[in-house]
């Protein structure tokens, strides 16, 4: 698990270097376990600062998370969808939010594909990006990135 964690932050910090961004990035970490996804979602303070501004949001992190993140069937039916925690961190000399979700799907729904749904800070802060990420035991991997307009990624476990 420490070499997936690793590999997720080297990817992040090459990726933020790609996209030409100084700014810090969001990443999206996403563990396929027996009967759900768990998710590790790490938000800047910064730039959420400046996505809730322009909201006028001033709900606390949990349910602002919840309007703005989802899971759903490639047919569109929701996945269930809950934060289980929330704490403070630190990446890279920036705050950090990090938040530990659940997300499960419906039943008869695979385990092993679903869309991300996910703007988070994208829908107001135009140039932040959302670096996605597979942890594996032995198979970490980049799966995408989303930046305004593009708020949907497609996954698949191909473990």
């Amino acid at each position: 698990m420490k070499a997936g964690i690793a590999f997720a932050l080297f990817m992040a910090a090459a990726c933020s270097r790609a996209f030409a961004h100084s700014a810090p990035q969001s990443i999206v970490k996403i563990e396929f376990l027996p009967h759900s996804v768990r998710a590790e979602i790490l938000v800047p303070e910064s730039e959420l600062a400046f996505a809730t501004a322009a909201e006028n949001a001033s709900l606390p992190f949990a349910q602002y998370l919840l309007r703005h993140l989802a899971a759903e069937t490639s047919s569109g039916v929701a996945w269930t969808v809950a934060v289980r925690a929330v704490r403070n961190t630190r990446y890279l000399e920036h705050p950090y939010l990090l938040a530990e979700v659940e997300l499960t799907p419906p039943a008869g729904a695979s385990l092993q594909s679903f869309v991300l749904v996910d703007d988070v800070v994208t829908h107001e802060v135009r140039n932040h990006v959302v670096m996605v990420l597979a942890l594996g035991a032995a198979n970490p991997r980049f799966l995408g990135a989303l930046q305004y307009p593009q708020r949907r990624l497609a996954i698949q476990n191909s473990h």
